[in-house]
């Protein structure tokens, strides 16, 4: 995978197999429970992605985000 720091990844396929499970179950539970509009907002973040973000609005213009 290429680390983009800007990009947000939301692929489960980046998950370790347990936390892609576990997504999979959410899914289902709150299916049956008649949530049907629920997504993952962010998957992987690489450590220079959490770096990019914690640096808005301290080093980097912008609100805070972290």
């Amino acid at each position: 995978m290429s680390v983009n720091v800007t990009t947000t990844c939301r692929d489960l396929a980046e998950l370790l197999p347990a936390a892609q499970t576990a997504c999979r179950l959410l899914f289902q539970e709150c299916y049956k429970a008649g949530i049907k509009n629920i997504f993952i907002t962010e998957t992987y973040r690489s450590q220079e992605r959490q770096k990019y973000l914690y640096a808005q609005g301290r080093t980097r213009p912008g609100q805070i985000v972290t």
